[in-house]
């Protein structure tokens, strides 16, 4: 049986204002858990991860070569740190992958530092895993390295960094915890508008069903509907998610430019990115809410 567009929008329409209060409910859950989803994409995991970029994967302390130092200088700080039994590894960033870190740890200003700042402009560096995580033992190690020629300067995170550290990633994963119940949430009121909305045209459902309208013709408009919901409330979280981030932005360039909280920005193709991440997320808990709640509904009246 075919199905005309004229048909799915009068029916889609039908559906979504018989049942406004309802389906605004379900738009404005949908909106808050996207909304809520977008920030901790964005701050928690590319704000994050930007922020402590340079001691991610363990990395406890960095020693910088001066910018003149000599090859057999930066070679002999290698060569210590091989034979170190107190360090587990170690990477070394030349000029060019020390440039890229910095790109990324400043991210927002990246055409000014294309314009002003080369890759030779920057020192090279180790970055140096110990192998025992202890602050002290961090420090103590860590302070062997200073006095060596050609070493700039030592440098690693304090305390109060790691616990910054700690308690972003413990809020980050109890959002993520708020964000897949309300996403659930979402899912069961998009399940239930539905329902409500095949049961307010039971009679007429029937009346398909006698000549000869399959599930699917049945089911379609009402797919339809919880889209919309779906697609409207994650147009709602992408608006709301690009204005709070706006907000953060201006909150970051009032800080310090030491402050860690200033460096959890991230960039604009990872916006973007998170963006249509929540519209695909919107899009997928409608269809999902509304083909559950049809397949249920037309298996129990089958007969």
């Amino acid at each position: 049986m075919a199905i005309r567009l004229d048909y799915l929008a009068r029916e889609t329409g039908t559906n979504l204002v018989r049942n406004w209060l309802l389906s605004i409910a379900t738009v404005l859950i949908v909106a808050v858990s996207l909304t809520m989803l977008g920030i901790t994409v964005l701050l928690g995991y590319y704000g994050l991860d930007n922020a402590f970029v340079r001691f991610n994967n363990d990395v406890s302390f960095i020693v910088y070569m001066e910018h003149d130092a000599t090859q057999d200088q930066i070679d002999a700080i290698g060569t210590e740190l091989d034979q170190s039994p107190q360090v587990d590894s170690y990477e070394y960033y030349d000029h060019a992958k020390s440039y890229e870190l910095f790109k990324k740890i400043f991210s927002e200003d990246e055409s000014t530092l294309q314009n002003n700042i080369s890759a030779e402009d920057l020192p090279t560096s180790y970055m140096v895993k110990p192998k025992n995580p202890d602050a002290a033992v961090v420090k103590e190690l860590a302070d062997t390295y200073a006095p060596e020629p050609g070493v700039y300067k030592v440098d690693f995170p304090s305390d109060e960094v790691r616990a910054i550290q700690n308690v972003a990633l413990k809020i980050r994963n109890w959002m993520l915890l708020a964000v897949i119940a309300l996403l659930a949430a979402s899912v069961v009121l998009i399940f239930i508008a539905i329902q409500t909305a095949v049961f307010s045209r039971r009679r007429e459902i029937e009346v398909m069903r006698l000549v000869g309208a399959t599930n699917w013709f049945i089911r379609i408009p009402f797919l339809i509907e919880g889209l919309i919901q779906g697609l409207v409330g994650a147009l709602i979280a992408v608006a709301a998610a690009w204005l709070m981030g706006l907000g953060w932005r201006g909150t970051g360039d009032s800080m310090e430019s030491d402050s860690i909280l200033s460096k959890f920005v991230w960039t604009s193709s990872q916006q973007t990115g998170t963006f249509l991440f929540i519209l695909v997320v919107g899009v997928v808990v409608g269809v999902v809410g509304a083909f559950v709640s049809t397949m249920w509904y037309l298996r129990e009246n089958q007969n």
